[in-house]
């Protein structure tokens, strides 16, 4: 999982030949921390994205979506997109377009890239950072951001049938994440911001958070199962992370309440959030010390909310989930493996087996969007995928 700290001290929108920045006043005022003893100001890279061809010649494409791919990857050169963890220059796209086999393009380079590519967004996501000159400089797509974007599928594609179109979700981030590890904890009375990621913190590697899941309920085989099950996955070449086990209510309160200030539309929105989620920590009895309407304004608390929500990497939160978490009493844990084989062989805690074929053009290889092996790990390994929150599964124990 990347963490970020987006740089919300201040903004530059790029759209062509335009270039937007504060003085236009389409964005917040400075906050005052990035006026006081801050140093400069750091600037964060945006991508207006659209579904127009303006650089990739449009369709109809007479050998099929190698076509744009090859003209995208000649035109981006030796510029670099850091895609979800995975360098992109024009010489890779060029390569996965003349690549020659049976496999379909889109097989092709879901197991390049080791990542559930929506290929025919990703082509219009490759449109837009060539119009805007932005392969002058690296760009920087997370997972999280990928997921909202429409570049790299989303649980609405797979499980509610809503395919997510790119374009259709909003400006896209594309600066340098900044490790969670690397930030000052925020201080008591302080406005939302990414700091806040290092106030009340998760156990801290893999070892140390199936540690924790065991320790919390020592009577349950939730952390064996979930241990066995990485290992199978890991052991046939899969990307596996845990990103989360147990996690304090301080925390999960803190991630629900980024996630909803940053989705205000208004002020008004802004300030009703807000109220609640200071009546919540009362009526929880929470002692987190955080100010949560920023002393610059509306904009600037919604700003700082959304920086603070893309350093949980947090793409799903509701009100009775940061309430009762299944993180909290050690029964939830947040699992993502990517790069999974045409050929994926389980072995469940009962006995029983299964070989998964994933060759399919529609196999999105990662695990947490593969409706098939999802239902035979719910009930071989007793757990629960929560479908509409990415990495999260539960024990049915």
């Amino acid at each position: 999982m990347f963490l970020i700290d987006m740089g919300w001290c201040g903004r530059l929108v790029f759209s062509g030949a335009i270039w937007t920045a504060f003085g236009a006043g389409l964005f917040p005022a400075l906050p005052s921390q990035c006026l006081a003893g801050q140093g400069s100001p750091e600037i964060a890279r945006i991508l207006l994205p659209d579904r127009n061809f303006d650089v990739i010649p449009p369709p109809p494409w007479g050998e099929g979506l190698a076509e744009p791919l090859a003209f995208a990857g000649r035109a981006l050169a030796d510029g670099s997109i850091q895609f979800a963890g995975v360098p992109i220059d024009g010489p890779r796209l060029i390569a996965l377009a003349g690549g020659r086999g049976p496999e379909p393009i889109e097989v092709r380079v879901r197991e390049n890239f080791g990542r559930p590519v929506d290929l025919e967004d990703f082509i219009l996501f490759l449109d837009d950072v060539l119009r805007d000159g932005a392969r002058s400089q690296p760009v920087w797509i997370t997972p999280g951001r990928g997921r909202r974007a429409g570049i790299l599928l989303h649980p609405d594609d797979i499980f509610e049938g809503k395919p997510r179109l790119y374009g259709a979700h909003g400006p896209i981030d594309i600066d340098p994440p900044q490790p969670q590890v690397n930030l000052p904890p925020a201080r008591d009375g302080d406005p939302p911001g990414s700091a806040w990621a290092m106030r009340y913190r998760n156990p801290s590697g893999e070892s140390e958070s199936l540690a924790a899941l065991a320790a919390v309920r020592a009577e349950s085989s939730f952390a064996a199962r979930i241990r066995s099950l990485m290992s199978q996955l890991r052991n046939q070449g899969a990307e596996v992370y845990l990103n989360s086990t147990v996690r304090s209510r301080e925390r999960g309160y803190l991630m629900w309440g980024a996630f909803v200030l940053s989705r205000a539309s208004d002020e008004d929105e802004v300030r009703a959030r807000a109220k609640d989620l200071h009546r919540a920590r009362e009526e929880w009895g929470l002692s987190v010390s955080i100010e949560w309407l920023h002393p610059e304004g509306w904009q600037a608390t919604r700003e700082a909310a959304r920086a603070m929500a893309e350093t949980y990497e947090v793409v799903y939160a509701t009100q009775a989930g940061a309430r009762a978490s299944d993180h909290y009493t050690g029964r939830a844990v947040d699992l993502v493996a990517l790069a999974l084989p045409r050929r994926l062989d389980l072995r469940a805690p009962n006995g029983k087996s299964r070989r998964f074929d994933l060759s399919p053009p529609q196999a999105a290889r990662d695990l947490s969007l593969s409706p098939g092996i999802i239902e035979w790990i719910e009930v071989n390994f007793a757990l629960k995928k929560l479908r509409s929150d990415y990495p999260h599964w539960s024990d049915a124990q």
